[in-house]
């Protein structure tokens, strides 16, 4: 079962990393790293692989921003959804950092895809845009890598003690720990931003 697996992941694992790291690839890339943890994949070949896989995302996405702009975003629901969102983030920090400003992106989940298109749009050079996210997606695929990694060995460990059930229940025991971080302190801070962002696109409505 073991060699069936491992046969598996060497056959498909590396393309669906790439797959997922060109869209948004944090989750694949941290399972991969706990794989790699367990000598399943190679860890090298893994933050290559994930890096050029963000980086052709970026460059793709950016492309399609110089090609047909905000007439994409409208078209498609998710990069309609987060829009707006991206959209004032962006205009916050090109303002404060510029071209700089892509590796905030990288680390805010969800804005990633509209905000490559939104810079296809802007004003910043193409080869800038590349420079700056080939560094980027290098640190990134190499934090994100460390991190699923040392989950990966921790999973291992706890194995190794407790077994398969007190594996589950510790990661069931973080579950909900997380659970209940998130509605005793994030849960109220992202109802008022959405709160905000209806009340603004009521305003908006209402002033046009």
């Amino acid at each position: 079962m073991m060699e069936w697996a491992q046969h598996l992941v060497e056959q498909y694992g590396y393309w669906a990393v790439f797959v997922w790291t060109f869209i948004e690839g944090e989750t694949a890339l941290l399972v991969a790293a706990a794989l790699a943890s367990a000598g399943l994949m190679e860890p090298y070949r893994l933050i290559i692989i994930a890096a050029i896989g963000a980086f052709s995302g970026h460059l793709f996405f950016f492309w399609i921003g110089r090609w047909h702009g905000l007439r994409v975003i409208r078209s498609v629901p998710f990069l309609r959804k987060h829009y707006p969102r991206s959209k004032e983030l962006l205009d916050k920090y090109l303002d404060q950092y510029g071209g700089f400003a892509v590796f905030i992106f990288q680390y805010l989940y969800g804005t990633r895809l509209v905000t490559a298109i939104l810079f296809g749009c802007s004003s910043i050079k193409l080869w800038r845009f590349c420079l700056l996210q080939a560094i980027n997606c290098t640190i990134w695929a190499v934090v994100i890598y460390t991190a699923g990694h040392l989950l990966g060995l921790g999973a291992q460990a706890i194995l190794h003690r407790f077994g398969l059930y007190g594996l589950l229940v510790v990661v069931g025991v973080i579950g909900l720990v997380g659970l209940v971080t998130y509605f005793r302190y994030g849960h109220r801070h992202v109802k008022h931003h959405i709160n905000n962002h209806f009340r603004r696109r009521k305003e908006d409505k209402s002033g046009g």
